[in-house]
């Protein structure tokens, strides 16, 4: 919308959710990540003094609305939910710690990926106990992350004696413990008090018309990303329109 404004065109925000931000405020709350919070906000801000038309807690279904104008979706991307896992209701899903839903002292994190492994990282310095439970060989092991980060992560917890476990899949969450299969085919039953589901996303975009031309997919709905290619796709997205 910023670019698209300051290109002369007329760009009009319609949100489903009472505040702008979507997923990146959650995955901004982290303690130590101020700087994205300070990002956040500072385009909010640009949103104010662009004057740029933004309705709130409206969501849209029905596009023809909008006649032949440019249309871009940002629908983003929906949690993959573990369900066929026996008491996988019983877990929060990551967003859902990000966004305050609180957790008792002993926290089984599943999935190491990034999100989970900052979650960690996160839980350990509010005095948490965090168990990590990943089923492939490596915490962090997506591609594109900056390798000071995950190095970083992985030598933390290695030196705080966070407990890991790689190659273990989750087989059942019952009350105060997780029943997972380590990488000797073992059953193991790990206590804990609460269980953090970060399992990863899937894109969700809005079904819309094939045969329409004027509607553009950006951000997590067209391809889960990170902060910079989602920013990146939207600014080459707006340039093209």
């Amino acid at each position: 919308a910023r670019v698209l404004k300051k290109r002369g065109h007329t760009p009009i925000i319609y949100e489903k959710a009472d505040v702008l931000g979507g997923t990146f405020i959650p995955a901004s709350a982290e303690s130590y990540k101020g700087k994205l919070r300070d990002l956040l906000a500072w385009y909010r801000r640009q949103m104010e003094l662009s004057k740029i038309e933004i309705h709130l807690n409206e969501n849209v279904t029905d596009l023809s609305r909008f006649g032949d104008e440019p249309i871009i979706i940002a629908t983003g991307s929906t949690p993959r939910i573990l369900k066929n896992v026996p008491g996988y209701e019983r877990m929060i899903e990551a967003c859902e710690f990000l966004n305050g839903k609180e957790v008792g002292q002993k926290v089984a994190v599943i999935g190491g990926g990034l999100t989970g492994s900052e979650i960690a990282y996160e839980l350990a310095l509010m005095g948490k106990e965090p168990i990590i439970i990943e089923m492939k060989d490596d915490l962090v092991s997506q591609k594109g992350v900056c390798l000071a980060n995950s190095s970083y992560l992985r030598e933390w917890f290695a030196l705080h004696k966070v407990p890991v476990h790689l190659e273990t899949s989750l087989k059942e969450v019952k009350e105060g413990a997780v029943v997972c299969i380590d990488k000797w085919k073992k059953t193991i039953t790990i206590p804990c008090d609460s269980v953090i589901s970060s399992a990863g996303y899937i894109a969700n975009p809005m079904i819309v018309d094939k045969k329409k031309k004027n509607v553009y997919f950006v951000g997590d709905c067209r391809k889960v990303g990170n902060l910079r290619s989602v920013i990146w796709g939207a600014y080459e997205t707006a340039m093209k329109i």
